[in-house]
């Protein structure tokens, strides 16, 4: 039995390497690659730094999405599976390219513009007055990853001092602009009911547009203005100076800090967001983080339970010197309840940035859209396998290979490869036993492949591929060895071969 298990485990390990070698056909889902085109066009925008726009395309399901808008990849980009909505934020205008594929055309696409940028559910942004004490509040702003705005009196600013433990000047307002931090104009002198001149406005912006312009952001524009002491009597001078004789956009001094930027009032329980856009040039301040934390913190939580697709906030708040221990607490809240430790619902920005998106925003219009496949349609390949084996003993040993090969790509791709084979079971020259396997599967368009084995130990060799785009199922032939049974009186395979199984190994080997 000893030869009988040896097959057998021959035969095993045979069939394990030609299935591990091939493998088994993979029926997969068809995917095809599509386009949808869009236009984005904009009226003529202010001077700005930030001019980055997010938009929202439903696209359904569908896997690998990507933007680009007049030939340049997006900024950043995501795609929630759950909703099928795709976010992408570009600066670019002219058209955009959202290519994807998908196992099927998908319908209903949309596009939107983001109310806020990424998408996030409201905003928050932060200032700081008067350039004393501010050093400490800055490094937990900073450990957060966020960043804010510094509101400068001009004339206590130095060009050269470094003494951030106590106040910001000129160098350290380097590193913060070069940090992607916004600077604002606080005055020239900090004059409150008495001097409000457009004098105290020039003069405070020159003095943080100096900093800008020696910094690594030289075009990063100055849009916040800040009076001091709330002092409405700035208004009027504000308002000349705004519509292009300065780059000043915003007076952060009058107004609600609690803003809906999607254009409404909107009320809930005793908190009201007053409507918000581009057109709107005046912001409140909320310093209510200089007498406590817990205000600031139930503004975020009223923001989270209000916010809808059709709601989005903006609160902006301030802080003066000295206010670190509030300021850690809520900073802590924001981050681990609705920033990145949390939701991640928050977009938290300097001021300028927050404006300067509604600006943008507002500005910008949407128009056609067009799907096109881009991609090969999905296979319709079909194979058709006809197998004919006719065994004869007609021991011939002749080895001939005749390889062709012929190059063909379709749209409908097959892919049968065709091999006349026929070989011996003596890997040599001297051929002692009468089995001979020819197989012929033949390699043609229409997937038939015919085998035919004669005896005549006669290997041809024919290879015609038809390269393909798209990998058809394919049908796959595995050869087995051929196992010889003793010739001794063993002509029942399961009895009667106690005595081949005693044969000497001289006599065994006399028959090999």
């Amino acid at each position: 039995m000893n030869w009988f298990r040896s097959g057998i485990a021959t035969l095993t390990i045979a069939m394990a390497l030609a299935l591990g070698f091939v493998g088994w056909p993979v029926h997969a889902q068809s995917s095809t690659a599509y386009t949808y085109t869009f236009s984005i066009k904009q009226t003529a925008l202010p001077a700005l730094f930030y001019t980055d726009l997010s938009y929202i395309v439903h696209l359904g399901t569908v896997s690998s999405p990507s933007a680009r808008v007049n030939g340049v990849a997006a900024l950043s980009s995501s795609y929630d599976s759950a909703t099928g909505d795709f976010i992408f934020t570009s600066d670019q205008i002219g058209t955009a390219e959202i290519t994807f594929s998908a196992a099927s055309a998908p319908t209903g696409i949309t596009v939107n513009k983001a109310s806020l940028k990424g998408n996030k559910a409201w905003a928050w942004s932060h200032g700081m007055d008067d350039n004393v004490n501010l050093q400490k509040q800055i490094d937990q702003i900073n450990a957060k990853g966020w960043r804010a705005t510094l509101f400068m009196i001009g004339n206590i600013v130095s060009e050269t001092r470094e003494e951030p433990g106590w106040i910001i000047d000129q160098p350290g307002l380097l590193e913060l602009i070069n940090q992607g931090w916004a600077v604002g104009d606080h005055t020239w002198s900090h004059a409150c009911y008495g001097g409000q001149t457009s004098a105290e406005i020039t003069d405070g912006l020159a003095v943080v547009e100096q900093a800008v312009a020696a910094s690594s952001h030289p075009d990063h524009v100055v849009l916040a203005f800040a009076a001091p002491c709330f002092d409405a009597a700035y208004d009027a001078p504000f308002d000349a100076l705004r519509d292009g004789a300065t780059t000043l956009l915003f007076n952060e001094s009058q107004g609600n800090p609690l803003m809906n930027v999607d254009g409404t009032d909107y009320t809930s329980g005793a908190q009201t967001a007053i409507a918000m856009d581009s057109t709107i040039d005046k912001i409140g301040r909320d310093t209510g983080i200089e007498a406590s934390s817990s205000g600031a913190i139930a503004t975020f939580n009223w923001m989270s339970a209000n916010a809808s697709a059709n709601r989005h906030f903006w609160f902006n708040t301030l802080s003066h010197g000295n206010q670190e221990s509030n300021l850690g607490k809520v900073l802590n809240n924001a981050y681990a309840t609705y920033g990145p430790g949390g939701t991640d619902e928050l977009w938290m920005a300097p001021s300028d940035e927050i404006y300067s998106y509604l600006v943008v925003r507002d500005r910008t219009t949407i128009s056609g859209g067009t799907l096109t496949e881009s991609g090969n349609p999905p296979s319709t390949a079909t194979n058709t396998a006809i197998s004919t084996n006719t065994p004869t003993n007609t021991p011939t040993s002749t080895a001939t290979n005749t390889p062709t090969d012929t190059a063909t790509a379709t749209n409908t791709p097959t892919n049968t490869p065709t091999d006349t084979a026929t070989a011996t079971n003596t890997p040599t020259n001297t051929p002692t036993d009468t089995a001979t396997a020819t197989n012929t599967p033949m390699n043609t368009p229409t997937s038939t492949a015919t085998r035919t084995a004669t005896a005549t130990r006669t290997y041809t060799a024919t290879s015609t591929p038809t390269p393909a785009q798209v990998a058809p199922n394919h049908i796959y032939r595995i050869w087995l060895p051929f196992i010889r049974t003793p010739s001794r009186d063993c002509s029942v395979l399961l009895s009667g071969c106690t005595a081949g199984a005693k044969h000497s190994s001289a006599a065994t080997q006399q028959r090999r």
